[in-house]
């Protein structure tokens, strides 16, 4: 009996020990993200401050960009397409932007409040802006 159980208890400690060493440091976890790693509790609110405030600048931006390219679109000019179309553009960029800061802002949020969510992969939690 006890030969069968000390294959079993040395699969799992070895489990273990490499799911801690090399498979948790490659999953897409809050912890994980680069914008966080190394901070300290005091610098990752700091941080959250930061991208919420940038968040707001971005999303006011957005709104801005849209008005613009309506105005162009009400007017008579010849090449109100094309300046539509960068105005678009712009817009497309700056959304993809705020994109990636919303997700690295949830991440900040989760390592602030600690604990297990922090070290759960984003596509196990409701982290991944889905």
């Amino acid at each position: 009996m006890i030969i069968t159980l000390v294959p079993i208890l040395f699969t799992g400690v070895a489990a273990y020990y490499l799911f801690g060493k090399f498979i948790s440091k490659q999953l897409d976890c809050p912890n994980n993200n680069p914008t966080v790693k190394g901070l300290e509790k005091s610098e990752v609110k700091a941080a959250i401050k930061e991208a919420e405030t940038h968040k707001k600048a971005l999303e006011k931006e957005i709104k801005e960009i849209e008005a613009e390219r309506k105005d162009i679109l009400k007017g008579s000019e010849e090449n109100k397409a094309d300046q539509a179309t960068e105005k678009l553009e712009a817009k497309e960029e700056k959304a993809a932007e705020l994109v990636i800061l919303e997700k690295d802002l949830a991440d900040l949020k989760a390592v602030d409040k600690g604990g297990f969510m922090a070290s759960v992969p984003n596509k196990l939690t409701m982290n991944n802006g889905l």
